[in-house]
């Protein structure tokens, strides 16, 4: 065989394999991935003893199994602070009607995530995995999203289609029975002033540093139906890449929506499940805005009159590791370990990307001259979240 015919059959079989690999990574129907994945979304349904119809109208919503412990009989799903976060027990309801009931592990009203832990489910260990009826769902990486990418949204499972249903139950009229929606990934990034909104918005039922902790959010123009809240947002092979936790239920064009990137649900509840708490990286600076910013009108009338290019340090939180290390108000940050970040945000979310403990170096710049500090990484404190890095 000549050299050239060896090149010619290399350069085929690379071909091959390479058109191989495409075909894997090829996307399915909406169909096919509903399938693939609908043993594991959930219904959720918060119980009161006191009153249980109170109870579901002021929560409930939908959740995805990720983990499942036959030994123990249990299983474990994500869903949303604001779905479960303030109910200790909650009924879930898989795609074939089975009911369970779970308990609350954990829950982080600054991401708006909530932890489930489903008690007494059946042991399908042994049973081949298209066979049962709890399969749980493979979380994706929500760093490799991009913009334009085809999103599928999940949520309430029921056997029951919306054709002919008895519509008798305002419970399940509200939250209908099964909903699948499509489009795509519009933004991979947060405006703070839509930040401040829900803040101020739900600050007074769902705590005062609700949606605060957030680096970023998947804009979407997937629908968001009602009761879709803390139910799975999905890629085209069929991997979790979001939370679905903000839309636009009684809005005809839905064009607006959010979801919560799955990398900051892994991060909380793999960090629950194996410290037992749940800790978000802070300095304790106010770099963002000054604390006294309530309301989306105030911040974008700060943002866009007062707020210079500079990182300025409007204020720094009491007995926070900033204050320890000896940062001023009014300090101007110029790096953060040696690098040169554009805006606060970018710090904010270099910041909430570190560990406890970790030694954070920073260049300020203070009346005239350049002051070099170093501020050790704490846990960030509930009642002194707001949006504070």
């Amino acid at each position: 065989m000549t050299g050239f015919n060896r090149i010619v059959l290399f350069v085929i079989a690379v071909l091959g394999c390479t058109a191989v690999a495409w075909a894997q990574d090829d996307p399915v129907s909406t169909a096919d991935v509903v399938e693939m994945v609908k043993r594991g979304v959930v219904r959720v349904m918060n119980v009161s003893i006191d009153d249980p119809v109170a109870a579901a109208w002021a929560g409930g919503g939908s959740g995805v199994v990720f983990e499942v412990d036959y030994a123990n009989q249990t299983a474990y799903a994500i869903t949303n602070h604001h779905v479960s976060g303030n109910a200790s027990t909650s009924q879930v309801k898989f795609w074939n009607n089975a009911t369970y009931r779970a308990e609350l592990v954990a829950t982080e009203p600054g991401i708006d995530i909530a932890l489930l832990r489903i008690l007494n489910i059946p042991d399908e260990s042994g049973v081949p995995e298209d066979q049962r009826t709890i399969v749980p769902v493979p979380l994706g990486n929500s760093d490799l999203v991009q913009i334009g990418e085809w999103a599928i949204a999940m949520g309430n499972p029921g056997s029951e289609e919306g054709i002919n249903t008895n519509r008798s139950n305002p419970w399940d009229d509200f939250l209908l029975k099964q909903t699948v929606t499509t489009s795509v990934v519009t933004g991979r990034d947060t405006p703070l002033e839509f930040m401040v909104g829900i803040w101020r918005q739900n600050q007074s039922d769902l705590g005062f540093q609700y949606g605060t902790n957030l680096d970023y959010t998947f804009r979407i123009s997937v629908p968001i139906n009602p009761g879709n809240s803390g139910g799975p947002l999905f890629n085209s092979k069929g991997e979790v890449i979001g939370i679905n936790f903000y839309g636009g239920a009684q809005v005809v064009m839905q064009n607006h929506n959010w979801a919560i990137p799955i990398n900051l649900a892994k991060d909380f509840v793999f960090q629950i499940l194996q410290t037992g708490r749940y800790e978000k990286p802070w300095l304790g600076l106010d770099i963002i805005m000054p604390s006294y910013i309530r309301s989306p009108a105030s911040y974008q009338e700060f943002a866009e009159k007062y707020r210079g290019d500079d990182i300025t340090v409007y204020g720094v939180r009491a007995d926070s590791p900033a204050l320890r290390a000896g940062v001023l108000k009014d300090d101007i940050i110029l790096e953060v370990d040696g690098r040169v970040f554009a805006t606060p945000e970018e710090v904010r979310r270099y910041v909430f990307d570190l560990d406890i403990g970790d030694t954070v170096e920073l260049l300020v710049l203070r009346q005239g001259h350049k002051e070099r500090l170093f501020c050790e990484v704490g846990p960030k404190r509930k009642y002194d979240a707001e949006f504070s890095v």
